[in-house]
């Protein structure tokens, strides 16, 4: 349905119709008037439909997300106590790695690893706590891997010890890594599409966070928008908190949840309309799957199994 609005229209018309029996003085200045009133309206009308991003999505009153907030628990604080923050070690001189983290990541072994913003995957060793505040520690960092040119959110080890990881460029994509020949390793490039029901072909445009199935091996994650990530004119870094922020202003909910089956290659569609599809989560059984709609304010909840499979529900 196109959006015009007849009675301004009528408005601009008849107003422009009064400029041609005005006095000569006063009609160049009508004339002004109705031209800008024309623009204005035009603007209004059309202006949506040209934005890169598509017109804004009417979200009704009673449906914005209101979520709750139990100010009181302090569990997540650095006040409670429980809370350890981790800084890199760094030695006079020595450039710092571990530069706008996104994720922890734990490998077969134990070992935490790290995926910066220049896409680089790395490696916390050594944690040492600080003299000086109990609640810091020190770690230190060391370069295991480059990415690629695209910047690496979430990400997961599986059983032979290959990291499964959401890239904003490229898609999900995976490397290898053996203690021996890290050098040698290779990012693989696993999905950057997905084939719809009616044959066609949709690009993941933002991954974001990923999870592997313990029972089937299979592979999750999250396409958070279909809006692209673009680079910060200034640092030339990946910018993800644009894109972001367009789809909480669009409220377009373009999220999904897709499934990489290693086994056959494919990837399919499980869930879709979430409001940034963020992180993901699934249970020890593999009988669901637990996934963010960050700007609805939900977390969500799509069954593998029972009698609700292939169901997504509003879980909180």
């Amino acid at each position: 349905e196109f959006p015009f609005r007849t009675n301004q229209l009528y408005t601009v018309f008849f107003f422009s119709l009064g400029t041609l029996n005005a006095m000569p003085g006063q009609k160049s200045l009508l004339v002004l008037v109705a031209r800008s009133s024309f623009i204005a309206i035009a603007l209004q009308l059309f202006l949506p439909y040209l934005l890169p991003n598509g017109p804004p999505v009417h979200i009704p009153l009673n449906n914005r997300p209101r979520p709750t907030i139990d100010r009181s628990n302090v569990s997540l604080r650095l006040a409670s106590g429980k809370v350890t923050k981790i800084y890199e070690r760094l030695h006079e001189g020595q450039t710092p790695l571990l530069i706008g983290p996104e994720t922890v990541v734990l490998d077969n072994r134990g070992v935490i690893h790290s995926m910066t913003e220049d896409s680089k995957l790395v490696t916390l060793t050594e944690l040492q706590p600080s003299e000086s505040n109990p609640q810091i520690m020190t770690a230190k960092v060391t370069e295991v891997a480059n990415l690629g040119p695209g910047r690496a959110l979430g990400g997961k080890f599986d059983k032979n010890g290959c990291l499964y990881f959401a890239d904003v460029l490229m898609g999900l994509a995976r490397i290898c890594i053996k203690k021996s020949k890290q050098q040698n390793a290779k990012v693989e490039l696993i999905a950057s599409s997905v084939q719809l029901e009616d044959g066609s072909w949709s690009d993941i445009v933002y991954a974001d966070d990923v999870d592997i199935g313990p029972k089937t091996g299979h592979v999750y994650f999250s396409d958070a928008s279909d809006i692209r990530v673009d680079r910060d004119i200034r640092s030339g870094k990946w910018d993800i908190m644009y894109a972001s922020k367009i789809e909480a202003m669009r409220g377009k909910m373009s999220g999904r949840i897709l499934r990489f089956k290693p086994e056959t290659g494919q990837v399919d569609i499980l869930a879709t309309g979430a409001a940034f599809a963020n992180g993901v989560a699934v249970d020890k059984d593999e009988t669901f799957i637990l996934y963010t709609s960050t700007y609805e304010g939900a977390v969500m909840k799509y069954s593998l199994s029972g009698e609700k499979k292939g169901q997504a529900e509003k879980l909180l």
